[in-house]
């Protein structure tokens, strides 16, 4: 590592008291969830940022089969109290770093107490050594997604202008706000043909969360139709790695350079991440 890269890190962890927690979150699988996650990451880190990449689908874990990855270790093993969370920690591409999914538990509901407080104190020992943790969460509006969305300090909802994404997308917003209404939002339009798309996408979401759940979701960034996103899912390997002058590429530096600029709501650093998981279950955290 560069000592420019160094110092920059040091400076961004400085001034944060704990890692600014993100869920990338969608209405319906297919929309590029996993990838936005991998590659909003990489971006971040390429900013001096140390950034971890949580892969919380508890049933179909596919962090690790994007990047080409293969860990013996996952979160199951946190869980089960075999291993503690930095010891399944696997280094990753562009610098950031994973914690491998499971696919043999189904619900965080499901764990035991015991077992829900492991993943807590795990979770409360990484997330004073890192700069962002982004969850990239189960699809759909299952409650595994919902709880880890509405405790995480931002949501990123990921929608395409495919009419059916847009009506889950909205499912998804609906259910959020349901389950707490000072969630904080913001949208990510992927596989978008023009800006005629991206408008019309974020217009038709936004109007119908100001009318019916009276709030406002701001778009964060766009992400185009770009045939380097599916050369470097074929490749395992990252599109702002692989491609990194690809229209995608930019966009998603442009995305990065955005929520980086826009400091945490005061509101939501206080309260934390991990108080607000933990309250969930009614378990204690010092987060």
């Amino acid at each position: 590592m560069s000592d420019q890269a160094q110092k920059l890190r040091e400076m961004a962890r400085a001034a944060r008291q704990r890692a600014r927690v993100l869920a990338v979150t969608s209405g319906k699988g297919g929309v590029g969830k996993t990838s936005t996650s991998i590659n909003l990451g990489i971006a971040l880190a390429e900013r001096g940022c140390r950034v971890v990449v949580l892969d919380a689908d508890l049933g179909t874990a596919n962090v690790e089969v994007l990047l080409g990855l293969s860990s013996f270790y996952n979160l199951e093993h946190v869980i089960r109290g075999e291993k503690a969370l930095h010891e399944v920690l696997v280094r990753g591409p562009g610098g950031i770093e994973l914690i491998p999914g499971s696919s043999g538990l189904a619900q965080v509901a499901d764990m035991t107490q015991a077992q829900r407080q492991r993943l807590i104190d795990g979770l409360q020992e990484l997330q004073s050594g890192v700069d962002y943790i982004i969850i990239d969460t189960m699809a759909g509006i299952g409650r595994n997604a919902v709880q880890f969305a509405v405790a995480a300090d931002e949501v990123l909802l990921i929608s395409t202008p495919e009419p059916t994404s847009i009506v889950d997308a909205y499912a998804m917003l609906k259910t959020l706000h349901q389950a707490r209404e000072d969630v904080a939002l913001r949208l990510i339009v992927n596989m978008a043909m023009n800006d005629a798309q991206v408008r019309a996408v974020t217009m038709k979401l936004a109007n119908v969360a100001r009318h019916y759940l009276g709030r406002n979701l701001s778009l964060l960034g766009y992400l185009p139709r770009d045939p380097h996103v599916p050369q470097s899912v074929m490749q395992s390997a990252p599109f702002v790695l692989a491609y990194p002058q690809s229209h995608a590429a930019k966009c998603m530096r442009q995305i990065a350079e955005r929520l980086h600029a826009q400091p945490l709501a005061p509101a939501r650093r206080d309260a934390g991440f991990l108080k607000r998981f933990a309250q969930t279950f009614g378990l204690a955290s010092n987060g």
